[in-house]
Order: structure tokens, then sequence, then C-alpha cells
């Protein structure tokens, strides 16, 4: 165990610096080659570095193939790479290219047929409160696609705020890691990479905080949906993914009603307040209507209710799931 120890830490490490000294890289030559983005939220709409996902992607890379290493043979760990690469590549291509929202929709079904190999013969699920239930072939053909489609899309849509996505990605990998750890087999192996790829996370929110020197861009929301619900999926843990995404969908209501073209953004003071004076299109508008709040603190408020959510999926998949 002592050894292992010594390998986890130096995955978390090698996670850790390898997405810090990539986000430093991708800041110098997003300015410099025009890969930027105004900050809507600030009086004076700064140019900001985009493209911040690539660097999300090389700490989360280098940190699985060291976690690779130390455990030897876990097919878990591949399937889990595999299929958020692919979405991953969907976000850079929609940063270059503006692919249509249709296939933004649903192209991330095919990157769960690695998580739906891995998965054979395991198709039961354990609901609170109700028990084990077997769904069979419709869990792989089914439940495993849209689950993932589900958390990439959604992690897209709750954006647009300072450090807000990729702190709410390091609320949400924390609790994956605490359920894995508290749990054995496939569970305590996507606990130990969530683990792992949360001080990813974390190299990227200290250059993603407010006031932002980067943006994740849509391969960073993409990608950081895909890890969490691939993480989520491989290690069965359905009930935290379900509980972690409540404001998610939330957002997805209050978009819908927009026919998604709501934005997140909000008005600008000249103190630097932000606020939103009509119908909400976002849960980052709910927050702006309570007070006079600075970017940082809404963002701080919506982390806030996230931890709310963490905290009672910790609990249910840890105390009430069989």
């Amino acid at each position: 165990m002592e050894y292992f120890l010594i390998d986890l830490v130096i995955a978390i490490a090698v996670a850790f610096l390898g997405t810090f000294f990539s986000t430093r890289w991708v800041i110098s030559e997003a300015m410099r080659r025009g890969f930027t983005g105004k900050d809507i939220n600030k009086p004076d709409r700064r140019e900001v570095a985009q493209l911040g996902g690539i660097a999300i992607l090389v700490g989360f890379v280098a940190g699985s193939f060291t976690l690779m290493i130390a455990l030897k043979s876990q097919e878990i760990i591949p399937a889990i790479l595999l299929s958020a690469l692919l979405i991953g590549f969907l976000g850079l291509v929609d940063d270059v290219f503006n692919v249509r929202q249709s296939l933004r929709a649903f192209l991330p079904i095919a990157a769960a047929v690695p998580l739906s190999l891995f998965s054979l013969g395991h198709s039961v699920i354990s609901i609170p409160f109700i028990g084990l239930v077997n769904f069979g072939i419709v869990y792989y053909i089914l439940i495993v696609p849209g689950a993932l489609t589900i958390t990439s899309n959604a992690f897209n849509m709750l954006e647009g705020l300072n450090g807000l996505g990729s702190g709410m990605g390091v609320i949400m990998l924390s609790t994956l890691a605490a359920i894995g750890l508290k749990s054995t087999g496939p569970t305590h192996i996507a606990g130990i990479l969530a683990l792992v790829t949360d001080f990813a996370f974390l190299a990227f929110l200290l250059f993603n905080k407010y006031p932002a020197k980067i943006f994740p861009g849509n391969i960073g929301t993409y990608l950081m949906g895909a890890i969490i619900g691939a993480i989520g999926i491989a290690g069965y843990m359905f009930t935290a993914l379900a509980l972690l995404y409540v404001p998610y969908v939330v957002e997805f209501v209050l978009k819908a009603r927009t026919k998604f073209k709501g934005i997140s953004f909000g008005k600008v003071r000249e103190d630097g307040t932000l606020y939103w004076d009509s119908k909400p299109n976002s849960l980052t508008h709910v927050v702006m209507r309570l007070g006079n709040f600075k970017e940082y603190q809404v963002v701080t408020v919506l982390w806030g209710i996230e931890v709310v959510f963490a905290t009672i999926a910790f609990i249910l998949q840890t105390t009430v799931i069989t």
C-alpha cells in the first residue's frame, strides 16, 4: 500500500503539473494566434485566451496513463479515457468549425461505445429506496449512451462566468473520489481516477478563476462533463451523478424556455456588479436577481448550491446504495 500511495502521489503531481504548465503555454499561444474571446461580464470586455480545455486534456491524459502504469491491468481507465477523448475532440472541432447544435447533441452517443463494452456483464443499477434493478440490454444501448450524452452536453450549458464550470467540476470530481475511495472494485478505481483528475481541474481553475486569464472553450466544457460522466458511469455511481447534475437539470429547463438561445452572461453595472432585469435564462440570472453581486460572488453562490447536492449525493451513494 505504501508503494501504491507513492504512485498515487506521482499521478496526482503529473496531472496537476501537466495542466498547470500546459495552461500557461495555451494562454501565450492563444493570445498570439488570436484564439481569444471577450469577457462579457467585465466593464472593459477584455480579450481572454480560449481553448483552455487543451490544457485540461494534457493533465487528464498524463495522469491517467501514470495511474494505468501503477495499477497494471485496469480496463476501466482506458474505457473512461477513450470516451472522454472522443468527446473532447468533438469540443475542439466545435471550437474551430462551429458544429451544428443537432450534431453536438447526439455525437457523444458514439463516444459511449467504450463504456458500454467495458460494462458488458453488468447491467444492474441500485436505485435508492427501491433496490437492485436489472435493465438488461437497455443498459448498454440506452442508459450508458444517454448518461454520457447528458453529462457532456449539460456541462456546456451552465458556463459563461469566470471559474464557474471548472469549480463545479472540482466539486463533482471530489464527490466521486470520496465515494470511490470508500468502495471496492471498479467504483474504487473510478474514485482514484477522479481524485487524480481533480488536480488537473484545480490547476486549470487557478487560471480560470476570477479574473480569468483563460476560458475553457467548448473543448473544455464538453471534456469536463464527459470526464465526470464517464467516471460516474464506469464506477456505477449513477445516483451520485443524478444528484450532482440537479443544477444542470434546472439550467436545462430555463434554457429550454428560450429554445436554447438563452445566455448565462449578465449585464454589467459601472461598479462591476452583475444584474439581470428580464426573465431568467439561466441559474446565473436567478442568483443575480437576488442582490447586487459581483461575478465571483455569483459563482460562489452556485458553487455552494453544488456542494449541497454533492453532500446529498455522497450520503445516498455510500449509505443507501447496496
